[in-house]
């Protein structure tokens, strides 16, 4: 008799279905149980950038400025008639306009590298910045020239105290007179005559300067450095006992406004000057929590009859204090809108951004829009938070990093709908990025900045290397392989209990030719970093007319490609997983783009 093979049955048939899956274009979520997140969520997206219709691997960064030899903690952007770019580190600032190795600084002997900034537009045009960080005198940069004028009233000259520090400075004045300086250094200047300048360069203990004139003096100047500079009027701001002690500035309705330090206080200059006498704003008695004023911005609210801008400052304790009006001075064009509470404020000055006509305080109990604070109670803000889709993994951060690092920082690069948020390095080099079109989050890795900035539409960092860099350029991360990595939602397939044996996984990506992509699966909420290769992917070089061949030759660029790779795993509940290295040319990005994709597996323990 013929031997015939058991025809299969309820017991013995093994069933492998295929269960489609899409790209996390939701983003990164901590807020959600695992078991039960949506089918667009991430358990883990590592440079994986989620835009709205797939997730991208992000581009490199590499050295734009090298040899600053210090911390970058400041990126400074300049917009003028002439396009500049400045970096603050260690006790200098460079112009790093061009790339390469940094030059002499053009600033130098200052004490910190944490700068405040506004950039200001006067009524004749002439564009301005303004720089201050509560421990040296203010800055000012006028589109040419940082010449610091740090004596007043200098066309004639009078007797006066200026605050210094132990570095190179270089008096100089025209006129027949002579003037004595003693304090902090000794010696004396002698004028030669009305046409005729003088100067001497001296390097002073760190203190108070005295100036004794006598006779006259005109055109006086005192600036840092060895050498005199092309005259320019005082360029100090006055009214302050210390001008040193301003520490965070803004513009707001054609005055410059600044925070004086550890204080209550706040400075407003005259309309549309960016030097000269300041006035004090005492706001302690609007505040309920105490602390200091750290922080301040601009907010703009829609109202009946267009839009009104209002002036927000923040405390340390996380009280935000919002006035209306142009002229504390008049109680008709001045008033207080109200205060709320928030949590304590990330960092200092950059702890406020503008987000279109709203504006993002990051506190600790997450990112909070101004126009949800002033609806909510604290208790209730984090659900208004735009951190909210990675709310427990916001306060863990939190509670590991404190709140007073100055490596806070929030920032936007709007020309890739970015918002960053870049985190104390003690925490590792890490950055939070949204969408800030589809509020969806990822976690940017190995970019060590120290601070943020846009220039030209171009994304800056600054790191502890002394070197600035510009990111989301090139196919590596200075010399280094991208690394990416997507762990997707968690699936039980409808059911909890029984273990699935996942054996392939197909994935619908972009890849390019300097990407090599792996696919594979993730088990019982543990991230498995995949290391089954997807079938590499061809990218030809443009067809050229006379040599293409009709039917070989192919067009040039990134096509959507369907790749299958290896996925064994068996657990009750499974997740796609990608992982991107990029390794390519600094001259040009590798495309590494997942869209979805489709998971085989069968119900049961393998046999």
């Amino acid at each position: 008799m013929t031997r015939r093979p058991v025809p299969p049955n309820g017991r013995t048939r093994r069933i492998s279905p295929g269960k489609d899956w899409i790209a996390p274009i939701g983003g990164w979520r901590t807020d959600v149980e695992m078991a039960d997140m949506p089918e667009d969520a991430a358990f883990q997206l590592d440079n994986f950038f989620p835009e709205a219709n797939r997730v991208r691997a992000r581009y490199g960064f590499l050295a734009f400025a090298t040899g600053l030899n210090a911390d970058v903690q400041t990126v400074i952007p300049y917009s003028g008639v002439s396009n500049r770019l400045f970096a603050a580190a260690g006790d200098k600032i460079f112009d790093v306009t061009v790339s390469g190795a940094a030059g002499a600084p053009v600033v130098s002997g200052l004490a910190s590298a944490h700068w405040s900034v506004q950039q200001y537009t006067n009524p004749a045009g002439q564009e301005f910045l303004r720089l201050v960080n509560g421990l040296d005198t203010p800055l000012i940069f006028n589109g040419s020239s940082w010449t610091n004028n740090f004596l007043v009233g200098t066309a004639t000259l009078a007797s006066q105290n200026v605050a210094v520090r132990n570095t190179a400075y270089t008096l100089s004045f025209f006129g027949t007179g002579s003037v004595t300086l003693s304090g902090a250094f000794a010696g004396t200047l002698n004028g030669t005559g009305a046409g005729n300048r003088v100067s001497l360069t001296f390097t002073p203990a760190a203190g108070t300067l005295t100036v004794t004139v006598t006779g006259t003096v005109t055109n006086a100047q005192l600036e840092k450095g060895s050498a005199a500079t092309p005259y320019v009027a005082s360029t100090m701001i006055t009214g302050i006992p210390d001008a040193s002690l301003l520490s965070a500035v803004t513009a707001y309705r054609s005055r410059l406004w600044f925070i004086e330090k550890n204080s209550t206080n706040v400075w407003y200059l005259a309309t549309d000057a960016v030097s000269g006498t300041a006035t004090v704003l005492p706001v302690g008695g609007n505040m309920k929590y105490g602390g200091t004023l750290v922080a301040i911005n601009v907010w703009t609210i829609p109202v009946s009859t267009g839009l009104q801008q209002c002036l927000v400052l923040i405390s340390s304790e996380g009280e935000v204090i919002v006035f209306q009006g142009s002229d504390p001075s008049s109680a008709s064009n001045w008033g207080l809108i109200g205060t709320f509470k928030l949590g304590r404020p990330l960092g200092t000055d950059r702890c406020l951004l503008s987000v279109g006509a709203d504006l993002a305080i990051m506190t600790t109990d997450g990112i909070v829009p101004i126009t949800k604070a002033v609806q909510l109670d604290r208790g209730a803000t984090s659900l208004g938070a735009i951190t909210a889709r990675i709310g427990p993994t916001w306060r863990a951060t939190v509670a590991a990093t404190g709140t007073t690092s100055e490596e806070w920082q929030l920032s936007s690069f709007p020309a890739r709908q970015m918002a960053i948020v870049n985190l104390p390095s003690s925490f590792g080099p890490y950055q939070y990025v949204m969408n800030t079109e589809t509020g969806a989050w990822c976690r940017f890795v190995g970019m060590p900045a120290s601070c943020w900035a846009t220039w030209q539409d171009r994304l800056f960092f600054g790191a502890a290397d002394g070197t600035l860099y510009e990111a989301e350029v090139g196919a590596n991360d200075n010399g280094a392989a991208i690394d990416a990595l997507m762990v997707g939602a968690w699936s039980r397939f409808g059911d909890g209990l029984s273990t699935k044996l996942s054996k392939l996984i197909g994935v619908t990506a972009e890849i390019g030719v300097s990407t090599l992509m792996y696919g594979g699966i993730s088990v019982d909420y543990q991230t498995k970093v995949p290391t089954a290769l997807l079938s590499s992917v061809e990218n030809n070089a443009a067809a050229k007319w006379g040599t293409a061949i009709w039917g070989v030759s192919k067009f040039p660029g990134i096509s959507l490609v369907r790749k299958f790779a290896s996925a064994g795993g068996a657990g009750s509940a499974l997740a796609p997983t990608i992982r991107a290295l990029i390794s390519g040319s600094s001259g040009s990005v590798s495309e590494a783009a997942v869209v979805g994709g489709s998971l085989l597996y069968e119900r049961g323990a393998p046999i």
